[in-house]
């Protein structure tokens, strides 16, 4: 990963750490905003990219 891709999915792990704690969600409720749960699902399937 790029440098540059690296710090954007640190800025939406960011986003959606700080939505999370926001709205006092645990990690089994997605989120209620359409864009942060997309990037949620996004981070998640690199994550799952990444393990494999």
């Amino acid at each position: 990963m790029t440098p540059a891709a690296a710090a954007v999915v640190e800025a939406a792990r960011a986003l959606v750490r700080q939505r999370r704690w926001y709205l006092e969600l645990p990690p089994d409720r997605p989120l209620p905003e359409n864009l942060a749960a997309a990037l949620e699902r996004a981070l998640a399937a690199l994550d799952a990219e990444a393990s494999s």
